[in-house]
């Protein structure tokens, strides 16, 4: 089992930015500090039916699927499933990457058995600072949530419509907010 670093903060001077599939950095007037932290999501549909995530900000991680330090998701029977998308395209429940204060945007990706109503709520969020904004960014919808003020969003999956699930519906944003 991979075991997640919850030391708490680091502040270490920010790397040079290099350029990544399928995550992104997002643009700040500053480079803000890397972040050691955690934040846990989950997907439910009720009470029994869940799947949930970890996100592990670590400075040394890499942002592609390394053996060791993320754990990657497995297909079980369940009627929801949730991970986050690595930048090889990897779906992770245990995702550890660096957070800078150039920002991240992963890629979540759901998918169920059955249409419906659904959650993701941002479980907890521990050791990453307030600077940081956490957005949920729905690109079905068109809309985006902050995490932060509403930890809650509910959405429709439609099993006729493929776009309403899947690896492009969500991404999870962490701005660094320059006061």
């Amino acid at each position: 089992a991979v075991q997640p670093d919850t030391d708490g903060i680091t502040i270490t001077p920010p790397a040079t930015s290099t350029s990544t599939t399928g995550q992104t950095t997002t643009g700040s007037t500053t480079d803000g500090p890397s972040v050691t932290g955690l934040v846990r999501l989950k997907m439910s549909k009720d009470s029994i039916n869940t799947d949930g995530i970890l996100i592990n900000f670590k400075p040394t991680a890499k942002p592609i699927y390394v053996i060791g330090e993320d754990a990657p998701a497995l297909q079980g029977y369940g009627v929801v499933t949730l991970s986050s998308v690595s930048s090889d395209n990897i779906p992770l429940a245990i995702n550890s990457l660096p957070l800078s204060g150039k920002g991240r945007s992963i890629n979540l990706s759901v998918s169920s058995t059955t249409e419906g109503v659904y959650k993701l709520a941002m479980e907890s969020i521990t050791s990453v600072p307030s600077g940081y904004e956490v957005w949920l960014m729905d690109g079905y919808k068109k809309d985006s949530v902050d995490m932060r003020q509403n930890p809650s969003y509910s959405f429709n999956i439609y099993k006729a419509d493929t776009a309403s699930s899947g690896r492009n519906r969500f991404k999870l944003t962490f701005r660094y907010k320059v006061n």
